[in-house]
């Protein structure tokens, strides 16, 4: 992929596109536009060729028979001019409105971009045990299992009191009060110094990553794709089959994003995956019916507003189909080994349900019975984004949980006026990419089912023995 405009196309070209399809339906602005005058000077105050935080932004091609929606790709700058850590430098985004997809992907550069940029040194490295600060116990986080770490090659360490590891200052919003985190969890990339006595305790992810216009939004989105990857490997590790929500209840704008999504000889199938914590948590699967396609894809989002969480949801699953068909048209079939040994990275995970003849992988999902109306969500949002905020909170604290967060905005970033937050709630459970480093600690996994009503699993029967489909 390119992030390079196409000749003849440029950014300033999108602005004025926007500007003119940025339209009102019976008073309301489609879906959540992002407001075009910040828009305009976002772009103009991060996107440079040579000196950018944002080198290149461009809008992809839509492919051929490929679903009505926007995508764009972004390029942030090199972070190794900075730091000794080079970033993830591509951010992409997709929506139904241009101005939205364009939006996501200038976010997602910046987040990659801010959460590469700290000095190692300057982290205090130490163990829990004779660390100087409050931290955060390492039982309270989800990780592996004791027969994980006993297995020959196994390339994570147990996460004891007594190894070292490098620190960062956290704050818990609710006692605003200040606790120490693994720096491993926080910054992105990471790599552990052997030489300096660090182990490595886990891998690193960008769950709980996001970036925003307002400090409070920002802070609640990262909360909530915490939230949402708790649900879905949950979900997903003890095989849970989720209740339907009837397609034919949604709003006609979310609808209109599943009719989109069904044009191209799919069918759109809506899970409800929220968990003890009560926030709305949306499954969205594309089944395709078409040889040449993807024939299953997945995505997920979280919200207090069920409707925002659907929609998130869905413009997510345009987004993951765009890559499950690149990886379908330019690679062989993903064949897995007898224990899935192979599916070791994002695009594998995709990959192996592109396949027609995997599909069965993923049939439990789909077994309840249970048919609900999306009326029958509750919306906790308020209107009020403190107090939405607030909501979270609480919500996570009710199941004997805390929220952290870690402010990695970068003064630059700050100028442009955007916030990169990471969020962690320790001991929800992660979404690790790799199904032989898939996480199998913590408590929720193996007492959260048993709490909603279902089965479950134990540690004699085991998790799901097949890879989830996430990137």
């Amino acid at each position: 992929m390119c992030c390079l405009q196409p000749p003849g196309h440029s950014i300033l070209y999108d602005l004025l596109q926007i500007k003119l399809l940025t339209t009102r339906r019976k008073g309301q602005l489609i879906h959540s536009t992002p407001d075009l005058e910040q828009l305009s000077y976002l772009v103009e105050n991060l996107v440079d060729r040579s000196v950018g935080i944002v080198r290149h932004v461009s809008q992809a091609p839509r492919e051929p028979g490929a679903p009505d929606f926007f995508h764009y790709l972004a390029k942030a700058g090199n972070t190794l001019a900075l730091c000794d850590q080079k970033n993830s430098s591509f951010g992409s985004g997709t929506s139904s409105n241009r101005a939205s997809a364009l939006g996501k992907a200038l976010g997602e550069a910046v987040e990659r971009y801010c959460s590469a940029i700290y000095n190692k040194e300057e982290l205090p490295l130490t163990s829990f045990a004779e660390a100087s600060f409050p931290c955060i116990p390492p039982s309270d986080w989800a990780l592996f299992s004791e027969k994980q770490y006993s297995q020959l090659g196994f390339r994570f360490s147990p996460f004891d009191r007594n190894i070292p590891l490098r620190w960062v200052q956290a704050t818990d919003l609710l006692q605003d009060t200040p606790c120490y985190v693994p720096a491993a969890m926080v910054f992105l990339p990471y790599s552990f110094n052997r030489e300096n006595g660090e182990v490595p305790i886990t891998q690193t992810i960008s769950t709980g990553l996001a970036c925003h216009g307002s400090r409070t939004k920002a802070i609640h989105s990262a909360i909530c794709e915490v939230i949402e990857r708790d649900a879905f490997t949950i979900t997903w590790q003890a095989r849970l089959g989720r209740p339907h929500i009837k397609v034919e209840t949604l709003s006609d704008l979310n609808r209109d994003l599943v009719h989109r999504l069904e044009r191209i000889n799919s069918t759109v199938t809506l899970l409800n995956l929220t968990m003890d914590v009560g926030i709305p948590t949306i499954l969205s699967v594309l089944h395709s019916h078409v040889p040449d396609s993807p024939a299953l894809v997945f995505a997920a989002s979280a919200d207090l507003d069920p409707e925002e969480a659907v929609r998130k949801s869905l413009e997510e699953l345009a987004h993951t189909r765009r890559l499950a068909q690149l990886l379908k048209t330019n690679l062989s079939p993903c064949i897995p080994d007898e224990n899935f040994g192979n599916i070791v990275n994002q695009d594998l995970h995709v990959h192996l349900y592109c396949d027609h003849k995997n599909t069965n992988l993923a049939d439990f999902i789909f077994e309840s019975r249970q048919r609900i109306g999306f009326d029958e969500i509750e919306n906790l949002a308020t209107g009020d984004p403190e107090i939405n905020l607030w909501t979270l909170l609480e919500k996570v604290e009710n199941v004997h949980h805390r929220v952290l967060v870690v402010d990695l905005t970068t003064p630059d970033v700050r100028e442009s006026g955007l916030f990169v937050f990471r969020a962690l709630i320790p001991g929800f459970h992660p979404l690790f990419m790799g199904h032989e480093i898939r996480a199998l600690g913590g408590t929720r996994l193996w007492q959260v089912p048993q709490k909603l009503g279902y089965q479950g699993i134990t540690k004699l029967t085991g998790d799901n023995p097949a890879p989830h489909p996430f990137p």
